[in-house]
């Protein structure tokens, strides 16, 4: 593999770390136990050099224990489900085998639980998250988190047929598999508001949340690279960069961070005429208030992922071969 070094990256804001870290992981750890999520003791190796508390105490600095405990669990199952594909040289690569991973988890969201440990988990946040939530908010979450459910049988599409897609089309299948779309809606919980369809759907806020989807993909992209390539994992700005453009790894990882830096210009660009844009349009006050709320968040959120990047075991201990995985999808 070529060696490369990560650019800077822009983070217009410090990161913090949220205080309440100690409490929500002993509470995440007693969690991921109930539920058998941590089978091994290699399974558990993996778990403590990821750091998924770190990560969400990075990303989510100003929550209350509560709700950095329910979102610090979130993200552990979704780190775990992620490595049942991403790291499985197996059942990452065979498409027939989504539906029958995937039928589970979503039959979840329409009330049914089946005795798999990743389904059991799934509707135990679930249920707690929804007694908290307006139901707009859950008919906002559960398309986004079927959308990440989905992006893995594409993706297993394209392992089994061997193509690097184009950039854009890569984009726009990472904004799916990044997952981050239902992350911001937990994040939501963090913040301590609870928007309104309207203000989703309003231009300037939809595309001020896909600039901060796209900005923390390429930090992430940067930072798993060597882990990906270890694995033979081509979903990635820099490898797809680098396949079109017939460039080295250096220049292709250059070429994410200016991606990166753009999408944060995007983002301040668009928090300077957010509150007048939705007032024109009709928002309340508080509504308003709430958006900039989240777009302050939204800038905690990008400066933790890169602190936990540069920390965290996940990416710095490779395993060819891991010896962490086992099958969560069984009772």
């Amino acid at each position: 593999m070529d060696t490369f070094r990560i650019p800077d990256l822009r983070t217009p804001v410090p990161a913090a770390l949220n205080p309440e870290l100690q409490q929500a992981t002993v509470a995440t750890d007693a969690w991921l136990d109930e539920f058998g999520l941590v089978p091994t003791e290699e399974a558990r190796r993996h778990v403590q050099r990821t750091r998924v508390d770190r990560l969400t105490a990075w990303l989510c600095p100003n929550a209350s224990r509560e709700a950095l405990t329910l979102i610090t669990q979130w993200n552990a199952w979704l780190f775990q489900l992620d490595d049942q594909f991403d790291d499985d040289p197996v059942r990452g690569y065979q498409p027939e085998r989504w539906r029958e991973a995937f039928g589970p988890l979503f039959a979840v969201l329409d009330g049914t639980v089946t005795d798999g440990r990743l389904a059991r988990s799934l509707a135990d946040l679930w249920h707690r998250t929804a007694a908290v939530r307006s139901p707009e908010w859950q008919r906002r979450f559960a398309p986004h988190l079927l959308w990440y459910f989905d992006s893995y049988r594409a993706e297993m599409i394209h392992r089994e047929e061997g193509r690097v897609p184009g950039l854009q089309q890569y984009l726009a299948h990472r904004r799916a598999s990044f997952a981050f779309d239902a992350v911001l809606d937990l994040m939501e919980i963090g913040t301590g508001v609870d928007l309104p369809d309207q203000l989703h759907a309003h231009p300037s806020y939809a595309d001020l949340r896909e600039a901060v989807i796209y900005a923390n993909a390429c930090i992430n992209d940067l930072y798993s690279l060597p882990k990906e390539l270890a694995h033979d994992y081509a979903f990635n700005a820099v490898t797809v960069i680098g396949h079109h453009h017939r460039c080295g790894l250096q220049e292709a990882a250059e070429r994410v961070a200016v991606m990166q830096a753009g999408y944060v210009q995007r983002i301040l660009d668009l928090e300077q005429v957010l509150p007048g844009r939705l007032t024109r349009d009709g928002l309340s006050g508080d509504v308003v208030e709430d958006a900039q709320r989240c777009v302050r968040d939204f800038h905690a959120l990008t400066a933790g992922n890169v602190a936990w990047s540069k920390e965290t075991g996940r990416y710095a201990e490779i395993e060819t071969e891991p010896t962490y995985l086992t099958d969560l999808f069984i009772p």
